[in-house]
C-alpha cells in the first residue's frame, strides 16, 4: 500500500476508536449533532466527517482585458456549469468558488490588520484523498474542456495553490466538541 493511501486512513483510524455509529437524524435540512455521524460512512454535513477530507484552495485573478463582473458572472454560470459533470464524476466531495472584488478587499484595509492578498478568487475543492486532485490534473476532459475554458476567464500563471485539512472550531453558531482528526 502506497504511503499517500496509508495517510488518508489515519484520521478515520483515530476517530473510530471514539465514535459509535448511528443513523437517528435522517433529515437532510437538520444539522448533525456528533452523535448522528458515523465514523465508517460519509455524510456531508457531519462536522467530523469534514475534518476527515483534504482541502485544496486554488487561488487566481481574473484574465487580462475582462472587469470583476465579467469574471464573476463567467465563472460562477458558464464554467461551473461545464466543471460541475466533471467533479461529480472524480468523486469531488465539495466544490466552492470564493469570489472577491477590489471593493470587498478594500473594505478590509485596516491599519493594523493583515495585508490583503490580490487574488480576484479561490476555488476550493474538498477530496478523499490526494490521488483524486492527481486525477483531476491528468484527467483528458480537463486537459481538453475545463482548462482551455479556464482560460478564457482565468489568468493561469497567477495560480497559487494551498493543500490542507480542516478542524472546524464553530459550526452552526456551536462550538464544535467532538472532532474527525487529531493533530
Amino acid at each position: 500500500m502506497r504511503l499517500i493511501n496509508l495517510l488518508a486512513l489515519l484520521p478515520l483510524v483515530a476517530a473510530r476508536g471514539s465514535h459509535t455509529c448511528s443513523n437517528k437524524n435522517q433529515n437532510a435540512t437538520t444539522p448533525l449533532v456528533p452523535e448522528d455521524c458515523c465514523c465508517m460512512t460519509y455524510k456531508a454535513a457531519c462536522t467530523m466527517n469534514m475534518e476527515r477530507v483534504y482541502h485544496v484552495k486554488l487561488f487566481y485573478n481574473r484574465k487580462q482585458g475582462i472587469t470583476p463582473e465579467e469574471f464573476n458572472r463567467y465563472w460562477a454560470y458558464n464554467h461551473a456549469a461545464l466543471a460541475t459533470p466533471f467533479h461529480l464524476r472524480l468523486g469531488v466531495v465539495k466544490y466552492s468558488q470564493y469570489h472577491s472584488t477590489p471593493e470587498l478587499r478594500d473594505l478590509g484595509r485596516v491599519e493594523g490588520a493583515a495585508p490583503i492578498l490580490e487574488f480576484d478568487g479561490a476555488a476550493e475543492f474538498w477530496v478523499h484523498n490526494l490521488e483524486t486532485l492527481q486525477a483531476m490534473a491528468n484527467d483528458k476532459e480537463y486537459i481538453t474542456k475545463i482548462q482551455p475554458d479556464e482560460a478564457n476567464f482565468m489568468d493561469l500563471e497567477s495560480a497559487r495553490m494551498i493543500i490542507g485539512v480542516d478542524y472546524i472550531v464553530v459550526e452552526h453558531q456551536n462550538a464544535v466538541q467532538q472532532h474527525g482528526r487529531m493533530f
